[in-house]
Order: C-alpha cells, then structure tokens, then sequence
C-alpha cells in the first residue's frame, strides 16, 4: 500500500520504455545522411529526450493527485516489506546510474536517461525514508508527503532537458552560443560593414550548429579571402560547423523585419 514504493515503481517502469526508446533513438541517429534528410537523424535522440520529459511530468502529476488523496485518508502500510523492497530498488538504481554516468556528456538522449535513474534513487531513497519512518512511528502520512518530495526533485531535474530540447526543435539559439558576442565579433572583421538576417540554430546540443546570414561587405573586398577567414571565426571561436553566409554590397534587397547590425 506505499505511495512512495508504488511511485517508485512506477518510475522504474516508466524508465525501462524511456531506455528502450533511447537506444532506438541512438541507433535510428546513426543512420547515413540522405537526399531526404541533409541533416541526416540527429535529431531522432533530441525527438526522444523530449518525449522522456513529458513522460516523467505525467507520471509526476499522478504522484501528486494520489498523494494529496492518501494525506486526507491515510492508508495503513507494509513498513517493513516496503522498507526491504525499496533497499533493493535503490541498488539496482545505483548501478544503472553509475553506468550510464560515463556517458552521459555525449548525448542530450543519454542524459536524460541519467537524469530519469537519478531521480530514480532520489525516489529509492524516499522510499527508504518513508519505510523507517512508518517502521517505528506507524504515521503513515510520511509516505504520501515523501512522494510529494520526490515529485518536486523530479520536476526540477527533467525541467533542464525539456526546456532545452523544445529550444532545439523550435530551432532557437542554442544556450552555450552568445548571438551578440557573434555580431559584434563579424562587425569587427575588416571590411565587414553591416550584418542582417542572422540566424543560429543546432540540430543537437553537440552536433551540427549552422548559420545563416547576409553580410554587407566594401566594394573593394576579396571575397574569398573573406569569407574563409569568417568561417575559420565561426568555426574556432563560436564552435559553428556550418556556415551559409551571402556576401552582399550597400542596397542589396531585404525583408523589412530583418535585424540589421552596422559598424560604429
């Protein structure tokens, strides 16, 4: 009859599809680049990471519509078989989380994976809480408010990866890229006049960031020159792997929303 055991449960259950789901993902990502897709499948893991998020959220908001049922009428406990049950989840989560601890660096998919196991011990510990607590003082209420707990940390902890997967499907500018740095950093090249319609997007976290944009350039410019020493900015300092820039000069035509950047 524990809450916090069943949510526990319950989130395991929920990681064995979202594992299952990433290695799909992982091996869907790896497929070759085609005509149909210039990007190749990158983005299947990112697709993947996001749907992880919202998963989680769901199962947490059910913890929390049972929990605020139990506190109002408390339900009587297995303390001691929960307390055992629970020991056991927390070892296997802690070795699942050690293992997937080495990767998880290397892929937005692996690390929400990580994150679902982390808060999987989060939720073994509570479980472990809950079970002393109700062993020794029979208040069974300290389950459902453990649980509550642990769907708060679950929250915040998922929260990172979905906010940073929507940024990425709506194509916004990635976290660790600074678009004005990358302005001012074009409008101090020589020969660079003004700069519009930049655009920055990444198909993952660490793999494709392209940019787009037009650059009005002097008249008397080498424009091949130019634009390798551009790319080389773009590509050192930014981490920028492709670059699709239009070299223009002054009264070149352009959509009257773009944002334009001159020198000075």
């Amino acid at each position: 009859n524990s809450l916090a055991l069943l949510t526990d449960a319950w989130h395991m259950l929920n990681d064995v599809f979202a594992l299952t789901f990433s290695l799909l993902a992982a091996q869907i990502a790896q497929k070759p680049i085609t005509s149909r897709k210039t990007y190749g499948y990158y983005r299947a893991e990112v697709l993947a990471a996001f749907l992880q998020g919202i998963l989680l959220w769901s199962v947490v908001f059910f913890i929390f519509y049972e929990a605020i049922l139990r506190i109002q009428e408390p339900i009587e406990v297995m303390s001691l078989n929960m307390l055992i049950i629970a020991v056991f989840g927390l070892l296997a989560n802690g070795l699942s989380a050690a293992i997937l601890s080495k990767s998880r660096e290397e892929s937005l998919n692996i690390r929400s994976a990580f994150l679902h196991v982390v808060a999987d011990i989060l939720g073994s510990v509570g479980a472990v809480s809950a079970g002393i607590i109700m062993l020794f003082t029979r208040w069974y209420q300290a389950d459902p408010l453990i649980s509550m707990m642990i769907g708060a940390l679950i929250l915040y902890s998922s929260a990172k990866v979905i906010r940073e997967t929507a940024n990425i499907l709506l194509e916004g500018v990635p976290s660790h890229i600074d678009m004005d740095a990358i302005e001012q950093r074009l409008l101090r090249v020589k020969g660079v006049e003004s700069i519009h319609d930049l655009h920055v997007w990444c198909i993952t976290p660490t793999k494709m960031c392209v940019l787009s944009g037009h650059i009005v350039v002097e008249e008397s410019v080498d424009r091949k020159e130019l634009m390798q020493h551009l790319i080389h900015i773009l590509k050192q300092e930014f981490g920028i792997d492709h670059t699709t820039i239009q070299l223009e000069e002054e009264g070149y035509p352009q959509a009257r929303e773009e944002h334009t950047l001159r020198k000075g």
